[in-house]
């Protein structure tokens, strides 16, 4: 049997690995950059290309994005393995080396004996036939979807794409940057401060030594601003040169990646409560905590290229270079790469997706990754994971892999692509507001101090997520035990 996979993004790269490594099905992979380039992408000998930023969220299983990761390492992704051994130093985010993690994905999907890439642009779906019958095809062509092809998949679906608009943040070489204003660091916070704790109390519980571990060495450049140069500088992206909307296109961001300047416009304070609050971080030339900070995240391993984290715009280039080198200790700075935007569709999943991830009209045709209406690297390659082992027991196994349960990381991006309310559907990445509340059974069963829990007015922050990874991680394996008996 055979299954095309249309897209060679994160979704795309994921579902292709677990169909021919993991069923040994066969696999044309179809992948338009070596051809056609969409406006956000760079390289177009790489599969797997993080366009926008080269951060793949949060490690710390305190955080749901750090559990997703645990459990489509353990359903056998590709990207998980590849971004840990890409990893640049990024305090408790997963943050790699772009080529470096690109790279590896490509060369084992080229090289894997069951996988086959046509390199070319697919216009219509009908466009694959002449390569054979497939029993599936997943479309996994990511929020860049090119024209012709999302004029043929609205055909297919009888239904409309939406649309929203994405932004990429500037890039700059930190050997332009004044070491002597920046300083290196990284935020601290309360989760950082409880696994710590849990961390000791679990050491002295095996009689093992308490290992001073210093001062932690920082992984982000901080600019530190004061009240005055903050509020200066908001100014000047307020009044900054915007490259302009298409006249028929309704501005519409993503509420996780919105451009410094929409921030900005939304309230004076606003950024400074954003990508520039200043909580969890101390200046060392004045021992106190700025009143906001830009911060910096290396992009790759012995290289001094460095992300503006959060600072996603639309500004135009010259603007941009004006602005930013106004910030303390970028006056002398130069950019590797300016900011921009790209325009991303995507499908209302719950009109268009059957209850196994196929499509209503067309039941061999599946979505995959951000098309669906997932937003983020981390959250489109669960999904690639995903609908590779639905597709996998189908066609091998002749069985409907159940969705993973709803206090999963999985379970609960997979139930909002087929069960989320279509009339208020727009994308979602992974957070904890998509989990039920803890229950009184559940405080029962994962505390090791129940009666003192619940008698709280309300459950501390960290005890609470600490409780609800828990739950999440038992779940997932009685789920994965049941559906792969191991």
């Amino acid at each position: 049997m055979k299954v095309a996979v249309i897209g060679a993004g994160l979704a795309g790269s994921e579902c292709s690995w677990i169909l021919a490594e993991h069923y040994n099905l066969e696999v044309t992979l179809f992948e338009m950059k070596s051809k056609k380039t969409t406006p956000a992408q760079i390289t177009p000998h790489l599969f797997a290309e993080l366009v926008c930023s080269n951060s793949l969220k949060s490690k710390s299983r305190l955080n749901p994005a750090g559990t997703l990761k645990e459990e489509i390492h353990k359903l056998g992704s590709i990207v998980i393995p590849s971004a840990r051994a890409a990893e640049v130093p990024a305090g408790e985010t997963l943050a790699v080396d772009r080529e470096l993690f690109s790279g590896a994905i490509t060369e084992k999907l080229k090289n894997h004996k069951n996988i086959t890439v046509k390199e070319m642009i697919i216009e219509q779906v009908d466009d694959i036939l002449k390569f054979g019958e497939f029993s599936a095809i997943v479309i996994a062509t990511g929020p860049l979807t090119d024209d012709a092809l999302a004029i043929d998949l609205r055909k297919i679906t009888k239904c409309e794409q939406l649309y929203f608009y994405d932004a990429i943040a500037p890039i700059l070489d930190g050997d332009t940057v004044d070491h002597d204003i920046v300083f290196l660091a990284n935020r601290k916070s309360k989760t950082h401060s409880y696994e710590k704790k849990i961390a000791q109390e679990a050491a002295a519980l095996e009689g093992l030594p308490q290992i001073d571990e210093g001062e932690e060495e920082g992984d982000y450049l901080n600019i530190p601003l004061n009240k005055e140069e903050y509020f200066a500088f908001v100014e000047k992206v307020l009044n900054g040169p915007k490259v302009p909307h298409k006249d028929f296109e309704e501005p519409r961001y993503f509420n996780g990646c919105q451009p410094i300047e929409v921030l900005a416009e939304s309230g004076p304070r606003t950024l400074s409560f954003g990508p520039m609050k200043p909580k969890g971080l101390t200046d060392p030339r004045t021992g106190r905590m700025p009143y906001a900070v830009v911060q910096l995240r290396k992009e790759k391993l012995g290289d001094t290229a460095w992300n503006m984290v959060g600072f996603q715009t639309r500004l135009t280039w010259g603007a941009q270079k004006e602005i930013l080198s106004s910030l303390p200790g970028l006056n002398k700075v130069e950019f590797f790469r300016m900011g921009s935007m790209h325009r991303n569709t995507y499908f209302v999943s719950p009109n268009v997706l059957n209850e196994d991830f196929s499509l209503k009209e067309n039941n061999k045709i599946y979505l995959a990754g951000q098309i669906m209406g997932v937003e983020g690297y981390l959250e489109s390659s669960a999904m690639g994971v995903f609908i590779g082992h639905v597709i996998g027991n189908k066609l091998t196994k002749k069985k409907l892999l159940t969705i993973p349960p709803a206090n999963t990381s999985l379970g609960c991006l997979a139930r909002y692509c087929i069960y989320g309310e279509a009339k208020k559907f727009t994308p979602m990445n992974i957070h904890w507001g998509l989990f039920n509340e803890l229950s009184k059974e559940d405080i029962n069963k994962y505390s090791s101090q129940p009666e003192q829990v619940l008698k709280m007015k309300k459950i501390d922050k960290s005890v609470k997520r600490e409780l609800m990874a828990c739950r999440s991680e038992d779940l997932f394996q009685q789920w994965y035990k049941m559906e792969f008996g191991e």
